[in-house]
């Protein structure tokens, strides 16, 4: 998303999501606080879907 011809401010709501979601992982990607974060990993994931099916010209 940062290298996009259209610069990081074209995504602004997916790169602040995926910025949370790594300051709540704390940079621990052992399998134990993945599994404890599932929730987190899924709704984010679904966050940045729904977000890219309102952008059809970015969703590659």
């Amino acid at each position: 998303m940062k290298a996009d011809p259209k610069g990081p401010g074209h995504f602004p709501e997916p790169i602040a999501l995926i910025a949370k979601l790594d300051a709540e992982l704390g940079g621990d990607r052992t399998f134990g606080n993945l599994k404890a974060h599932q929730t987190l990993l899924i709704g984010t994931r679904d966050k940045i879907n729904t977000w890219m099916q309102g952008h059809p010209d970015d969703y590659r």
